[in-house]
């Protein structure tokens, strides 16, 4: 009768490791490779989930700041006038302001007189030396229309006239048309006229700008801030929920892939370690002994298998042993008819000695 069955042992669970690691490799890698795809999917997923939460969150309209209103004020109410250069003729109301009764009275404007008298030959020659010059040439007449004689006469004419010198050299001289010999007349006084500048002098106001702040500022101040920061939150929770997912994910894989390694080799080692022992047992019948056929340990797979064997086992030794009965016997007749000193008899006993070594 077999005796009891070994014990699994955890450092003999490599007994094949060409077989169990190629298996276990194999189903670790499927379930790695499905367990990505799972975890694309699902990342796709969470991450399309966290866009629409997070425009939900921030479609939430948090309440206005309101705006300051400023509104303006001065120590008193008088005016402060705005001091115009009349050099340059600014207009008729800059001479008529009246004056405040907190200020000194402004000075009356100068009387205009008439116009100092033009001497008409100085004029005319001022004309020569401004019209009548290369490439152009004139005869400048008082009263009377200049006519010029040049090339390009037309681009001339109205050069000319856009020099302000020119037209008041012409206006001094009474000439109020200029044509160009066989061209066009432009009348002087279709000259544009000269730019006038206005100085404007503003003295410093005592005008000062109060902010107008609504009873309610500082709440609207408040929740409009708190609106913010609880957007801002739950934003950041959804950034954190699909970090977590990932980690999870991530930490899954690994387990199940460690679990299904550790799960393959124990699964593999149940249908090694049958014919681990079995080529143990058939090494040693090669070598002609005949040691005692142990159970298998419980969970190992290829029991039927491993019955066959231990029954064949059984069997050649039982015919070993059915050999040594009958060689014993032999032995025992030849020494009994006085041939115990035969050559074969010897040889029988060595042939004996073999077979109960073997059972040994």
């Amino acid at each position: 009768m077999a005796g009891p069955g070994y014990k699994r042992s955890w450092k003999n669970l490599l007994l094949n490791k060409r077989y169990q690691l190629r298996f276990t490799l194999f189903m670790v890698g499927i379930a790695a490779v499905l367990m990505a795809c799972l975890g694309w999917w699902v990342m796709r997923v969470a991450e399309d989930a966290t866009n629409v939460a997070m425009a939900k969150v921030r479609g939430e309209a948090c309440p206005k700041i309101p705006e300051l209103t400023e509104t303006p004020s001065t120590d008193d109410n008088t005016a402060v006038p705005m001091k115009l250069d009349d050099g340059s003729g600014s207009g008729s109301d800059s001479g008529s302001a009246q004056p405040t009764p907190d200020q000194p009275p402004l000075p009356e404007p100068p009387q205009p007189h008439a116009p100092p008298a033009v001497d008409t030959a100085t004029a005319l020659k001022a004309v020569a030396n401004l019209w009548c010059i290369t490439p152009a040439s004139c005869k400048p007449a008082s009263t009377e229309p200049l006519v010029i004689r040049a090339r390009n006469c037309d681009a001339y004419v109205k050069k000319k006239l856009g020099d302000p010198a020119s037209v008041e050299a012409l206006r001094k001289a009474m000439i109020t048309v200029v044509r160009c010999e066989g061209g066009q007349t432009v009348s002087v006084a279709d000259a544009p006229e000269p730019e006038h500048h206005v100085t404007v002098q503003i003295d410093e106001s005592s005008m000062t700008l109060t902010p107008t702040v609504p009873n309610d500022y500082a709440d609207s101040i408040v929740k409009h801030w708190q609106c913010e920061m609880r957007q801002a939150g739950a934003i950041d929770s959804l950034y954190r929920g699909r970090r977590l997912i990932l980690w999870v994910l991530l930490a899954t894989g690994v387990v199940l892939s460690l679990g299904l390694a550790v799960y393959g080799i124990k699964m593999t080692h149940r249908v090694a370690g049958p014919l681990f022992k079995v080529s143990l047992y058939l090494a040693k019948m090669k070598d002609g002994r005949f040691d005692k056929v142990y159970n298998l340990r419980k969970g190992d797979q290829l029991v039927d298998f491993y019955d066959h064997f231990k029954a064949a086992h059984a069997g050649v030794v039982t015919m070993e042993r059915a050999d040594i009965d009958h060689l014993k016997a032999v032995i025992a007749a030849a020494e009994a008819a006085g041939s115990g000193d035969h050559e074969a008899v010897a040889e029988l006993k060595k042939a004996l000695a073999r077979k109960e070594k073997s059972l040994e």
